[in-house]
């Protein structure tokens, strides 16, 4: 039982370590997606042309998703 308490407590800082360097990967990947997002929203919308045909809208569309 005592060797198996001294692998675990052995084991532990590097387990601490694999945390910590997880969470800092996913802190920085959160950034990012935060970054990309910001710059989406900054970005000017694009209007689509005016639709002046007088047929149906079904045109206007491609590969409608049913």
């Amino acid at each position: 039982m005592s060797d198996q308490i001294a692998k675990l407590t052995a084991a532990l800082p590097e387990s601490k370590q694999r945390r910590v360097a997880e969470q800092q990967s996913m802190s920085e990947t959160v950034q990012q997606i935060k970054e990309q997002v910001m710059n989406l929203a900054r970005r000017p919308t694009t209007l689509a042309p005016d639709d002046t045909d007088d047929e149906s809208d079904e045109d206007d569309y491609v590969n409608l998703t049913p």
